[in-house]
């Protein structure tokens, strides 16, 4: 019995580290306030901030309107290899599938309510790849594996994530430190969508580069997931996006019930417990915010005109 349910524990792990392989409630005054607070470390980059950040943001939403919107997913990597370290593989697969689960509602809910510019997603630990000028081989399908097949033409894209915004502590950086230079702000509040440059700093005001997140404290919801074994040893999370999930328990339909991660025959099933804000309701109606507030401030900021922008500004573009 122990032998058994030690090959168990180690295909659990093993199936783990090929997975891994392969692949607000309104901000209150004081938050708003620190969030546009200005910190002015660095002079040079905040030297005629005001004057930039219109023209700048101008230019990037309509650059991002013929580029490209590229959406990190995490991984929940260093969690997982700590809970295998410690012998915790079935936490390990519970949290696993747990992020899965929240990456496949996410990839809907871009897909399905963002029609702004192109879409592409990568999962984090990919973003060097991507800045280095990868441009196959990194981006997910929608069964959130990496497709080869999968090119990236456009030349201008940015970032989007579920992140903390920070009181930056960085202006507008030339483009020859940006790589260099890394947020050393306050994290001010966990938010639903940061926009960033390729560079993984937040964009600046005007630019809408922010979606508030509803700060949920509910205990979760059930969700059934399964894991199946394929031919030579391959294996594949089925996890089917419910899109009324909220409204049918609000109209009184039953909700699956707590069943733990467990064997059975060549795969594993059960349910895992995802908080409301990672449902897809939820992050559809904050998807579509941000579709919303692009398209707003792109129609509301012509293009500026290259041949009439001064040079002090001209560095700042990428």
């Amino acid at each position: 019995m122990i032998l058994k349910m030690a090959q168990l524990l180690n295909k659990t792990a093993m199936f783990i580290s090929i997975f891994l392989c392969c692949g607000f409630a309104a901000l209150s005054q004081e938050e708003e306030n620190e969030l546009k607070a200005k910190d002015y470390k660095d002079p040079d980059q905040f030297e005629k901030f005001n004057k930039r950040r219109v023209t700048i943001g101008a230019w990037q939403v309509h650059q991002l309107r013929e580029g490209a919107l590229v959406v990190r997913l995490k991984t929940n990597k260093l969690l997982i290899d700590e809970l295998l370290k410690n012998g915790n593989s079935g936490l390990a697969l519970e949290k696993q599938l747990e992020q899965f689960a929240i990456n496949k509602n996410t990839m809907f809910a871009y897909r399905e309510n963002f029609n702004f510019c192109k879409l592409y997603f990568i999962y984090s630990n990919s973003s060097d790849s991507l800045l280095n000028g990868t441009r196959q081989g990194i981006f997910l399908d929608t069964n959130l594996t990496v497709d080869p097949a999968i090119v990236m033409q456009e030349t201008f894209y940015l970032l989007a994530e579920r992140d903390y915004a920070y009181n930056s502590s960085i202006g507008f950086v030339v483009e020859d430190s940006a790589r260099i230079i890394k947020e050393r702000g306050n994290p001010v509040k966990e938010m639903a969508v940061i926009v960033k440059n390729k560079y993984g700093h937040q964009l600046k005001n005007p630019f809408p580069y922010f979606v508030k997140e509803k700060n949920f404290m509910d205990a979760g919801y059930n969700f059934p997931i399964q894991v199946r074994s394929g031919a030579g040893g391959s294996t594949s999370i089925i996890f089917v996006i419910n899109r009324t999930y909220l409204e049918d328990i609000k109209n009184n339909k039953p909700e699956p019930k707590n069943t733990p991660i467990k064997k059975e025959s060549s795969s594993f099933s059960g349910t895992i417990k995802l908080k409301k804000q990672f449902t897809y309701e939820k992050l559809s109606l904050e998807v579509g915010e941000l579709n919303d507030n692009l398209l707003n401030f792109y129609n509301s900021y012509p293009k500026p005109d290259m041949s009439k922008m001064q040079g002090g500004v001209k560095p700042f573009l990428y």
